[in-house]
């Protein structure tokens, strides 16, 4: 018995606006491109121009001369960035901190340079690089962990049964 083949001709003929693999929800948009703002470098630019003006990463390989692959590696890791809690935390509070946490706050949850990188960059020994990320880490664990109600530490008369 021969098994028959079917053609999908009809499949040519739908519209693509039902085609779900390039849809994107725009609420989720919406919240990278205002997070990218904060990116630094190439990774900014790689992520306005596919969320905010709806470009490929085949269409931004070809303007930047790049391999497809990298523009979207690069964008897939800049978009985990964006969505790393931690990332926001460094936003919201890096201002309250030294110059050098500031710094290696930025250079390491902001543009993504790793521990090494970072050293290098700011002249710094790998060790206090990684002292900086661990404070950084201990202070965000630390805003998020819920507050147990002080214990109540007014002094109070003893109790005493009274007998009659």
């Amino acid at each position: 018995m021969k098994s028959k083949t079917y053609q999908a001709d009809w499949l040519d003929q739908v519209s693509t606006s039902i085609d779900l693999r390039r849809s994107q929800n725009t609420a989720l948009a919406d919240t990278i491109t205002i997070r990218a703002q904060h990116l630094v470098g190439p990774d900014q630019a790689f992520v306005l121009a596919m969320y905010r003006d709806g470009q490929t990463a085949a269409d931004i390989a070809r303007l930047v001369q790049l391999d497809p692959r990298q523009v979207r590696r690069r964008i897939r890791n800049a978009i985990t960035r964006l969505n790393d809690p931690t990332f926001i935390f460094v936003i919201t509070h890096a201002s309250n901190w030294s110059p050098t946490r500031r710094k290696v706050a930025r250079a390491l949850f902001q543009a993504g340079n790793s521990i090494r990188q970072t050293a290098d960059s700011l002249n710094l020994k790998v060790h206090q690089v990684r002292r900086h990320r661990t404070a950084i880490l201990d202070l965000y664990t630390e805003s998020n962990q819920p507050h147990a109600p002080a214990p109540n530490r007014t002094w109070q008369y003893p109790k005493q049964q009274y007998q009659k």
